[in-house]
């Protein structure tokens, strides 16, 4: 089984949410954790937890979380883990990876990959799709967009087990001939790549429609697209709220749609679930939200040892072929 290195004093919930989330790992999976971290600190919270000390091991650093991010990054390229899972902010967490992790052949910059809630699409069980990139590159290039849109495809048959996923271009509109130039051509280059399921450009408003498998832009609108589905949720429930603060009758109908309304909540609320994957790069690696509880990291842990198993970043390199 893999061994996931968990930056313990990452986010704004450690270092309790990155314990607590181990401790959960050792007592129900056969997943090894190494918690990242100041000794003693990480020591007094499992104090109070309740763990199996064969699967879980505390890994000293200094006080920081950039120190103890640093020392997690360095323990998966050392070896002595097989994959990275933390909660720190993104850009420090980006520049870790970054500057010690080597980029599979073919690959000039490594994209986040997230997922989000869609509607059903023929052939695939999944409820979520994948969109990348979500915040690591701003301006990509057209070669970029094209590489991403490989890596996408092949981690969606890994992790998502969808055959033969769905490539989308997100841009301004369905006509090829306009939108950005880089997106202008990279369509072109994927237009004419028979290896890949390609249905062309997706606007904004096809993206929960579920339009395709996958959706590949740059990381300043996939960021926007990612925090807009994020906050539909906590919308929805502030209006029904306030109707329900309001009217009888729409107390009573609101009262009707809880269900409803409780499960739409929790789908959207997966558009964080367990992190963004950093594709890209020879070794595995998952960034939660700053915020991330322990649900969430326990999830990212999941995550990132499933991505081991299925060797992702192998699976990525040999969709650049």
């Amino acid at each position: 089984m893999p061994t996931i290195a968990i930056d313990a004093l990452g986010g704004l919930n450690a270092p309790r949410a990155p314990v607590e989330a181990a401790a959960r790992i050792s007592r129900k999976t056969r997943i090894d954790v190494v918690l990242v971290g100041d000794a003693a600190t990480v020591e007094r919270e499992l104090r109070s937890a309740s763990y199996n000390a064969e699967r879980l091991r505390v890994h000293p650093c200094g006080n920081s979380p950039v120190q103890s991010m640093a020392t997690a990054v360095e323990l998966v390229t050392s070896g002595a883990a097989d994959a990275l899972v933390t909660a720190s902010d993104a850009p420090v967490a980006l520049r870790a990876c970054i500057g010690s992790f080597d980029l599979v052949p073919g690959v000039k910059r490594a994209p986040l990959a997230a997922v989000y809630p869609t509607a059903p699409r023929p052939g695939n069980r999944d409820p979520f799709a994948l969109i990348l990139d979500v915040g690591a590159t701003l301006r990509p290039s057209a070669q970029d967009l094209v590489a991403w849109a490989k890596m996408g495809a092949a981690y969606a048959s890994r992790i998502s087990r969808v055959d033969a996923p769905t490539v989308g271009l997100l841009s301004t509109g369905r006509d090829a001939r306009f939108g950005p130039p880089e997106v202008v051509e990279a369509h072109k280059i994927l237009q004419a790549d028979t290896h890949l399921r390609f249905v062309g450009n997706v606007e904004g408003i096809d993206i929960p429609r579920g339009a395709a498998d996958v959706v590949v832009c740059d990381g300043f609108t996939g960021q926007v697209v990612i925090g807009l589905l994020g906050g539909i949720s906590d919308a929805l429930l502030a209006v029904a709220r306030g109707a329900y603060e309001k009217k009888l009758a729409w107390r009573m109908g609101l009262k009707l749609l809880e269900d409803a309304v409780i499960k739409f909540s929790e789908v959207v609320d997966h558009v964080s679930y367990a992190g963004a994957p950093l594709l890209g790069f020879d070794k595995v690696a998952i960034l939660a939200l700053p915020t991330s509880g322990a649900s969430t990291l326990t999830n990212a842990v999941k995550l990132a040892a499933k991505a081991c198993r299925d060797d992702v970043p192998a699976a990525v390199a040999a969709s650049l072929v």
